[in-house]
């Protein structure tokens, strides 16, 4: 067998793992930016409880 026949054959085994690790990278991503904005944010801002870390 040739690779382009494996390929044609397990395509969905082989795109549906990349596609949930991608969006997952993404959405790692996409909590960290909201995270920042939350930081900067004066609507979000408040007095943090004593053993409280800033995100």
């Amino acid at each position: 067998m040739n690779v382009i026949q494996i390929v044609g054959d397990y395509w969905v085994h082989i795109l549906v793992p990349m596609g949930f690790v991608l969006g997952c990278y993404v959405d790692r991503k996409n909590d960290e930016k909201l995270t920042a904005f939350w930081n900067k944010s004066l609507l979000f801002r408040r007095e943090l409880r004593p053993n409280e870390e800033v995100t």
